[in-house]
């Protein structure tokens, strides 16, 4: 009996020495498989979460304080996909965001793509999604200063591009972090920046693609197109009065010139 007892008092600190290894072992495990995407982000920025979109096999990664809500661009990247808008194109977007429109752009025969984004880490997230997606070497990911951010800022003056998209903020308000310059745009001085600078920054022939889901928005830019000459093409068969004032998917929509062609 004393033996037993003996063995016992032996045995089981021995066990559960070995048993708190193997809870140590699987939770290491655990914690290195949920964390290894983030550990590659150098800059930092944790990823918010994964998300699959329709034409992408892959998931997309999110990271945090980066706007994500891919119905706003659903026309426009069905547009990219199912005609040769983008293809052996150089491509200009503004305000990339996680960068998919990009991706769709680059996934459907673009050159080269320019993404421009305020938020460090939209650019970082449109970097890392390249990289994930192997497209990397075709997409040049520039960050715009909050002090400057006009939609042609970070380009070179001789700089200029086949097709420019973009999904600019909708609201006219003053953002107040950095996320929110996803959301607002006082007094639509992107969208004006874009509208001045289309003529000079297009090549000929280019095409100038934005979309929107917000009525006063849409009614702004088809007012300001006027002061450019340009106007203002709809590819959505909804009407606009009947949308509410926010509405989602959002509406693509062509600027050209009000004679001829860019």
């Amino acid at each position: 009996m004393q033996s037993r007892q003996t063995v016992h008092a032996v045995l089981l600190p021995l066990l559960s020495v070995l048993l708190l290894g193997v809870i140590l072992a699987i939770t290491e495990l655990g914690e290195y498989t949920l964390t290894r995407p983030v550990a590659i982000a150098e800059h930092g920025a944790a990823i918010r979460g994964w998300e699959y979109v329709d034409g992408f096999p892959e998931k997309i990664a999110v990271f945090q304080t980066v706007f994500w809500e891919p119905r706003d661009t659903n026309s426009l990247r069905e547009l990219i996909e199912t005609t040769d808008l983008v293809h052996g194109k150089i491509v200009l977007e503004i305000g990339t965001g996680s960068g998919l429109v990009s991706l769709c752009c680059l996934r459907h025969g673009a050159r080269r793509v320019v993404a421009t984004d305020v938020n460090p880490n939209a650019v970082e997230n449109a970097r890392y999604n390249a990289n994930m997606l192997d497209v990397a070497s075709r997409l040049d990911v520039r960050l715009v200063s909050t002090n400057t951010p006009s939609a042609f800022e970070v380009l070179d003056p001789d700089e200029k591009f086949d097709v420019i998209v973009s999904n600019p903020p909708w609201e006219n308000a003053q953002p107040r972090t950095i996320a929110e310059y996803a959301l607002y745009d006082r007094d639509f001085e992107l969208l004006r920046s874009i509208l001045s600078g289309a003529r000079s920054r297009l090549n000929p022939g280019g095409r100038l693609l934005l979309a929107y889901g917000c009525r006063d928005a849409i009614e702004t830019l088809e007012r300001l197109a006027t002061v450019y000459e340009l106007r203002v093409e709809r590819h959505d068969r909804r009407s606009l009065h009947d949308l509410p004032e926010v509405f989602i998917p959002g509406m693509l929509l062509e600027i050209v010139p009000q004679v001829g062609r860019f």
